[in-house]
């Protein structure tokens, strides 16, 4: 009996709030880690006087945050493009990392 009021119960809790089944991306990281940034450094013009050090201490790790991550990026030669679009001429898979290989696959982007 407890045993399917368990079964039950976590079938209730799975549907209530299901689990992100995929992490995001690097390039979603980076996208996020960007607009994190941006809003720190928007924040900078509305705070109170006595935040002041939180705030440019946020905007300092927001930004190099962002800067690690894009560096990741560029190590693992992630682009938020396929190569055929930043050298016109270029064959779809020349130059173009594993996510862009991807992308074609599933045939997404057209080159």
């Amino acid at each position: 009996m407890a045993a399917k009021i368990k079964r039950w119960w976590n079938k209730l809790l799975a549907w209530l709030f299901p689990l992100k089944r995929e992490q995001p991306g690097l390039l979603e990281a980076v996208e996020e880690a960007k607009r994190a940034w941006k809003q720190a450094l928007h924040d900078l013009h509305f705070i109170d006087q006595s935040f002041i050090d939180y705030t440019v201490y946020n905007i300092n790790a927001a930004e190099r945050r962002y800067v690690a991550l894009l560096k990741q990026a560029q190590r693992e030669e992630v682009t938020a493009w396929p190569a055929c679009l930043c050298y016109p001429g270029a064959p779809a898979t020349a130059g173009a990392g594993p996510a862009e290989k991807s992308m074609q696959r599933e045939g997404t982007v057209n080159c």
